[in-house]
């Protein structure tokens, strides 16, 4: 059965969240917030939580039918077919192309900069298309499986890294006011939890009450492992040298050393951070090739999976042509984000209202 259970769309989410946003945040967070960069994450939190309830209305119009099923109810089914497949077109694949050249670059600048970038590209698409064609049952087991795995490296890593910390990096609070707090928290807010209204597209595999608990355990978990992921690194670097290091998470654990014995503690990082994208790639593949396969009326997503990746190893290197581009897409993005994860599910809910209030039943 093509069926997803609470616990695994729960991990599937959770790790989808922590994706790329797990070695790059703590820097932009520490860029714009300083010393009270961890303020930024329940800032960011406590807005989303007030999103989350858009998306809970939306799923319980839409029930066991597909979200582009949904929209045709609402716009007919024409303009439902165009408007899911360039949401899937300028969300998910946009991010999962952005997610790859992610990896790109740490592995260039980190691991292997000899190694020509397309090959972890084509590597690890090989590996999204394997599973994702597996259907989404045999996906919910896979993370499943592969969480308990990235949770212990995890608490490793937090244990071990408790020796080095230091308060005082993280004094005083509020030096700044909380004007940077809030500037902080618009980069957490729209990469990665603006993109939770891609969940909508599980409700066909799963039944409202258990997404619904899904939605909200994957935010509490990530939010948690971020909160401690920036209070540790800054805790232990400072916010000047956490803001100036393009993957601090990776950085910070480089510095473990107790007796050089108890050392070499990046090889766990690069595990962890593998398995995240590796979840966070499946689940923007699913999502982008259904949507495209409803909008260009197809019986089977599966035929557009190679294409896609194909098309995503080649566009993964035109997304920004350097790191400093990076920084500054951070500044544009939150805006971006915006469009795809508060306006859209706004305009839909609103557009439901409408119908409803017309006398209709989508």
């Amino acid at each position: 059965m093509n069926e997803l259970s609470g616990r695994q769309a729960a991990i599937w989410f959770m790790l989808h969240q922590l994706g790329s946003s797990f070695l790059v945040l703590p820097s932009v967070l520490a860029a714009a917030a300083k010393q009270d960069a961890w303020l930024a994450v329940p800032a960011a939190l406590a807005v989303q939580l007030l999103l989350i309830p858009l998306y809970l209305a939306i799923a319980k119009r839409i029930g066991e039918r597909s979200f582009g099923d949904y929209l045709g109810s609402l716009w007919g089914q024409t303009a439902g077919r165009i408007v899911v497949g360039l949401f899937s077109l300028l969300c998910p694949f946009l991010i999962l192309t952005m997610t790859l050249r992610n990896l790109g670059d740490f592995i260039n600048t980190s691991l292997m900069p000899e190694t020509p970038v397309e090959m972890p590209y084509f590597f690890m698409m090989a590996a999204v298309v394997y599973m994702i064609r597996a259907g989404v049952a045999v996906c919910g087991r896979t993370v499943e499986t592969l969480s308990p795995i990235a949770l212990s490296l995890m608490f490793i890593v937090f244990v071990s890294l408790i020796p080095s910390l230091d308060g005082a990096h993280l004094l005083p609070v509020f030096e700044y006011g909380w004007k940077p707090i809030v500037r902080g928290s618009f980069p957490l807010l729209a990469f990665p939890y603006l993109e939770s209204v891609l969940f909508l597209f599980f409700l066909p595999y799963i039944r409202y009450a258990p997404w619904r608990k899904a939605v909200y355990a994957s935010h509490a978990i990530s939010g948690g492992i971020f909160l401690l992921l920036t209070l540790f690194t800054v805790a232990a670097l400072s916010d000047a040298i956490v803001a100036n290091v393009s993957f601090p998470s990776y950085f910070v654990v480089r510095t473990i050393s107790v007796g050089d014995f108890y050392e070499r503690f990046e090889v766990l990082i690069t595990i962890l951070w593998f398995i995240a994208i590796f979840i966070r790639l499946s689940l923007l593949m699913h999502v982008s090739s259904i949507g495209l396969a409803h909008a260009c009326q197809m019986n089977s997503p599966q035929a557009l999976l190679i294409p896609l990746a194909l098309i995503a190893v080649i566009v993964a290197n035109l997304v920004w042509p350097n790191m400093t581009a990076l920084l500054e897409l951070f500044n544009i993005w939150p805006f971006y984000a915006l469009l795809f994860g508060a306006a859209f599910p706004l305009a839909v809910w609103l557009s439901g209202r409408l119908f409803r209030s017309a006398g209709g039943a989508p």
